[in-house]
């Protein structure tokens, strides 16, 4: 089961820079994400949606090699990988299995103008981790979704205000 983690900057910046001080946890598998995406609201409001994969060529590499091993079994893996990743692109093409483009557009057009927003969708995280790396992001930001219980969720929230102070 994947949950939404939101967290708003007033700055442009601040979500990109919070994605990269989380990049730690998740590669020590503390914090496991399905989806990372970033809103920003710029200057004159307009929107932009930010995302690291590109799904299609994700789904076409991961095609590829699966039509390479299947086509390998059947003495064909050159044939095999074309229409793996032929399979793989168009599936791609249809395929958004992160947050929905919709409700991120809503969430930064409801941001200041210059801010932005870093939206997690979390798998697995490791709680205790996730707060000991939010006090020690230097950034201001607000919470605005959160997979947690109202008791971590006020200890979160604490955590991106000013006062850093983890007790």
């Amino acid at each position: 089961m994947t949950d939404l983690l939101i967290i708003a900057f007033e700055t442009s910046d601040g979500a990109f820079n919070l994605d990269a001080h989380l990049r730690g946890l998740r590669r020590l598998q503390r914090l496991e994400t399905q989806d990372i995406k970033v809103a920003t609201r710029d200057e004159d409001g307009a929107v932009q949606l930010h995302g690291p994969a590109n799904v299609p060529a994700m789904q076409m590499v991961g095609g590829t090699i699966w039509g390479l091993v299947l086509g390998a079994a059947f003495l064909v893996p050159v044939a095999g990988a074309v229409a793996g990743a032929a399979t793989g692109a168009v599936v791609g093409q249809f395929r958004d299995p992160g947050v929905d483009s919709a409700f991120l557009q809503e969430i930064a057009e409801n941001l200041p103008k210059g801010g932005s927003a870093l939206c997690l969708l979390v798998r697995d995280m490791d709680t205790d981790a996730l707060f000991k790396e939010i006090s020690a992001f230097s950034e201001e930001g607000h919470l605005i979704q959160s997979p947690l219980d109202g008791e971590q969720e006020d200890r979160l929230r604490e955590l991106l205000q000013t006062g850093k102070t983890d007790s």
